[in-house]
């Protein structure tokens, strides 16, 4: 699919898509589709997207449309901070299908977008907050897709919060379309790798310094990888493509923290930096999760984390 017909759809659908470009790559912002990002290698599009999405409203009644793209989430997901189980079942927070981001700043080649968000926790603890994101996209002369993008969520509410009683950090989720030969690979760590949801020991390949994974079309797997983690990348044979994101390590005060979507009674474990998921439906995400701060969060903090995505041809 062309990025313009998905700008296209998008603008059809109310979505309020801007868009940046460097050549033949391209970033789309659908600023009223959760601030979702849509990435374009060689004018075609490498993101998964769901015209659907576009198309219905999200809610406890109609289910979760997913619009594909980077989707910018609080972690974690689950455990009794988690902000996807505060009515009791698994839902997108309404304040975050229904965001309606603004633009604050756009040139040809960048934009920073912002919406208000109030997130409810696990602990029915209200948390206002303003979600960030800034994305530049470059092209270099072999045709290679640099999008340098930071995602941030500000604490923008009145009093201070112990982390007692929240855990909170930037989450990119990136999804993309994959085929039956698509294998994930991350720097091979000696901590420990969770699996949050089916077993994946099957499916890995240690070569060296670099771990594999194949792709399953029956089971949801999700890799939780730790600080020690140097990367997650796609191998696309279809597609001929190499989709690689790296993040930047966290500022001094923030650590690293948990994302499971697990039980409302679980706390959190173990800290992730990366994580892989695997849909049988037919797309995987390389995910980078920021960091929280260590004590007590006050108004006007800023959560951040630094994110590099490169798209290049698969060579033969």
């Amino acid at each position: 699919m062309s990025i313009e017909k998905v700008f296209n759809i998008c603008k059809a659908n109310g979505r309020r898509p801007i868009m940046i470009t460097a050549g033949n790559s391209a970033v789309v912002a659908a600023l009223s589709m959760e601030g979702r990002l849509f990435y374009a290698h060689n004018g075609e599009m490498t993101s998964l997207f769901r015209p659907e999405a576009a198309e219905n409203i999200s809610n406890s009644k109609n289910g979760f449309f997913n619009p594909g793209g980077d989707g910018l989430w609080p972690a974690p997901e689950g455990t009794c901070f988690g902000y996807e189980y505060s009515t009791g079942s698994w839902r997108v927070p309404a304040a975050m299908s229904g965001a309606q981001y603004e633009v604050i700043e756009q040139t040809g080649d960048s934009f920073t977008i912002a919406a208000e968000i109030d997130l409810v926790n696990n602990q029915l603890l209200g948390i206002p907050c303003r979600f960030i994101r800034k994305s530049t996209v470059k092209e270099a002369a072999d045709g290679t897709t640099t999008i340098e993008q930071y995602d941030a969520i500000e604490y923008i509410g009145s009093r201070e919060l112990s982390r007692s009683e929240f855990l909170l950090a930037p989450w990119s989720l990136s999804q993309f379309y994959v085929d039956d030969k698509t294998i994930a690979r991350f720097g091979s760590v000696k901590g420990e790798v969770r699996d949050l949801y089916a077993p994946s020991k099957d499916l890995l390949t240690v070569k060296g310094d670099v771990t594999e994974m194949v792709h399953d079309k029956v089971n949801r797997i999700q890799l939780a990888l730790p600080e020690e983690s140097r990367f997650v990348e796609l191998i696309v044979p279809d597609k001929k493509l190499v989709i690689s994101r790296t993040s930047a390590a966290l500022c001094d005060g923030l650590e690293a923290v948990d994302i499971a979507d697990a039980p409302v009674e679980v706390k959190p474990a173990g800290a992730v930096r990366y994580s892989i998921y695997n849909d049988p439906s037919g797309f995987m995400e390389l995910e980078a999760v920021g960091g929280c701060v260590r004590e007590k969060l006050v108004p006007g903090t800023v959560l951040g984390v630094n994110i590099t995505n490169v798209i290049k041809k698969l060579e033969d």
